[in-house]
């Protein structure tokens, strides 16, 4: 499954935390790996990058869950549905995390943070899964083999949301970067979409978590500026 292949790749593998360069983008590309996922099992299409439903159900509960969401609202945009499947399909990435705890590719464990606080970490028990996904996008990205039409998803995706940028050195970046634009030339039109927007996603998100840093730092300048001219002039402000 797209959404769990990405999600392993974007997962420390001995810590069990997201991996930081994927922390902002990971959960649009989940999305975005729902999204294709469904078109790859013919279940939607994107006219005009806006997207219905061809079917009804799969064999999967948190991909029919991810339909009837976009079944309910037809006609939608691709950059619609990557920004907001996260929050329309319940526990998305937890629901991922926990398939793969059941499967014996991750153990769960509680970490103590702060010697007050506990969250859990899913670092790798059973390497072989991400062995041979890992090969796969290696044998595409470095090795020059042609890609499947899962594969140039997967790649799509984990470009999107940085993942490549942190499971490879920073000295094969700009081969990757040329390799994934030449995968875009031989053709693929839907990866490319749902991967574009997952990084106008990812975009919008930093330009939000920055102005609330601005509006923050402002507010709090204004506070410090107010405070002293009070102290100065010997006036309650209150």
């Amino acid at each position: 499954m797209l959404a769990t292949d990405l999600l392993l790749l974007a997962l420390d593998d001995e810590r069990g935390s997201v991996l930081p360069q994927a922390a902002i983008g990971l959960d649009y590309g989940l999305s975005g790996a729902l999204t294709m996922e469904l078109a790859l099992r013919g279940c939607i299409r994107v006219e005009d990058e806006r997207v219905f439903t061809s079917g009804t159900s799969t064999d999967d509960t948190l991909l029919d869950d991810a339909l009837r969401v976009i079944a309910a609202t037809p006609g939608k945009t691709l950059s619609h549905w990557v920004q907001h499947l996260p929050s329309k399909v319940a526990g998305l990435r937890q629901r991922l995390l926990d398939r793969l705890v059941a499967q014996g590719t991750l153990a769960m464990r509680e970490k103590r943070v702060l010697l007050v606080f506990h969250r859990k970490v899913y670092p790798e028990r059973d390497a072989r899964v991400e062995h041979d996904i890992r090969a796969r996008i290696d044998g595409v990205l470095l090795r020059g083999q042609p890609p499947d039409a899962e594969t140039a998803c997967l790649i799509h995706l984990a470009a999107a949301c940085r993942v490549t940028d942190a499971i490879y050195p920073r000295g094969q970046h700009e081969a990757i970067k040329a390799r994934i634009e030449a995968i875009d030339d031989a053709g693929n039109a839907g990866a490319n979409a749902v991967s574009g927007a997952v990084a106008q996603a990812e975009t919008a998100a930093v330009t939000a978590a920055m102005m609330g840093v601005i509006a923050a730092s402002t507010i709090a300048a204004t506070s410090a500026a107010t405070s002293a001219a009070c102290s100065a002039s010997a006036v309650s402000c209150r």
